[in-house]
């Protein structure tokens, strides 16, 4: 296969510069995971809740990312405007990371949550939460909570049961009483299936409270997720995630060898959640009814409409870029068939010309091949004389 070098596709540079953005628009969309929108206290386009967000999302990434913990809170503004913010990155990334992951959040958040002043959207390596009322106050509730669930285990209900309550059970404590109230483990108990787990609460939480909402964690793991291969639990305080596979950075901080005896009973108090299998999109339909009780966001259907008007007039921008610099290259192929034919016919023209002066002249005009053969390659011994 022959590739046509970059000067004869002169627009291709400004085409990647049209098409480029547009792509990198389709990262933000495809990168939100869930999200959570109040369904009431909207807030106008030109207000000053819009302002104090807009100063929000420029602040809150780097005081996160200057914080050795990766987590930040903040209010901005007066009553009845005042904007209560929280945002933690998980424990295994860095401050470059961070700052960056909680920049796109305020920009998904926006978008998926149009003129909403409570609203929540949670990803793999960080969370974000915004709202008009003080949920800073208040340390010891988690929504809203999410449900990510995966396929079944094909092993025993009451084994997984009890896998999944020693991982948790195992965890807790050391990321409560750890800095950034982190941790990670990897759970291998004779021929039962190798479970990775990530537990993280907010820094900002005592151990004590730290325990409390994990414990939390725990029930809802064992109502919702067991049996379950691989699952998250999302809460705005604490959360909690398990797989089969290392998902997170570096070695497990605990391995954890010993299975528990038995389950307790399950805590029927537990905090109501929104339950999505993990190959539901975040903008699928709701869960059966019985498992919601989260309002969902109203932005999800613009979502994914906003979604395929940018894929439609990506590809289209892209043919008719296309086209463009096909129409380019054929013009600029065409001028160079006319430069080359000029050259080809340059000879003859100065073979006309050198007759011509020969004709208008009393001298006898030479051309250089004559005189290289008459004097013999310019030899000494035919030197007529220098100077003059």
């Amino acid at each position: 296969m022959k590739f046509l070098p970059s000067v004869h596709l002169p627009c291709h540079p400004w085409m990647a510069m049209v098409i480029l953005p547009l792509l990198l628009l389709l990262v933000p969309l495809a990168a939100a995971q869930w999200s959570s929108c109040s369904k009431s206290d909207d807030y106008k386009s030109n207000s000053t809740y819009v302002a104090n967000l807009s100063l929000l999302s420029s602040t809150l990434p780097k005081k996160a990312a200057s914080s050795t913990t990766l987590f930040a809170t903040s209010i901005m503004g007066n009553f009845p405007d005042i904007v209560y913010a929280l945002t933690l990155c998980r424990g295994d990334s860095n401050a470059s990371a961070c700052e960056s992951r909680v920049t796109t959040a305020f920009q998904d958040l926006l978008r998926l949550c149009p003129y909403k002043k409570n609203a929540a959207v949670y990803y793999d390596p960080c969370m974000l939460k915004f709202s008009n009322k003080n949920f800073l106050a208040t340390t010891t509730v988690n929504d809203p909570l999410f449900i990510v669930n995966t396929k079944n285990f094909t092993t025993n209900a009451d084994i997984t049961q009890r896998l999944l309550f020693t991982l948790i059970n195992s965890m807790a404590q050391l990321a409560a009483n750890s800095l950034r109230r982190f941790t990670t483990s990897r759970l291998d108990v004779g021929s039962s299936p190798t479970l990775y787990c990530l537990m993280q609460c907010m820094p900002d939480l005592i151990p004590h409270d730290c325990e409390s909402c994990f414990q939390d964690i725990l029930n809802s793991t064992l109502e919702y997720l067991g049996g379950k291969q691989g699952g998250r639990v999302l809460g705005t305080r604490c959360y909690m995630r398990y797989e089969m596979y290392p998902f997170f950075q570096g070695d497990p901080k605990l391995r954890i060898i010993n299975l528990a005896p038995h389950v307790p009973t399950i805590n029927n108090t537990t905090t109501p959640a929104t339950v999505y299998p993990q190959s539901q999109p975040p903008d699928a339909a709701p869960p059966p009814e019985g498992k919601v009780t989260v309002q969902e966001h109203n932005g999800r259907k613009s979502h994914k409409r906003a979604l395929w008007i940018i894929v439609v007039v990506a590809t289209l921008l892209s043919i008719l870029m296309c086209f463009i610099c096909f129409i380019v290259w054929k013009r600029r192929k065409g001028k160079v068939s006319i430069n080359n034919q000029a050259a080809t016919n340059r000879p003859e023209e100065y073979a006309l010309v050198w007759r011509l002066e020969e004709r208008s002249s009393e001298f006898t005009l030479f051309d250089f091949p004559e005189i290289l053969q008459a004097t013999h390659n310019f030899s000494k011994e035919n030197l007529l004389g220098q100077g003059g």
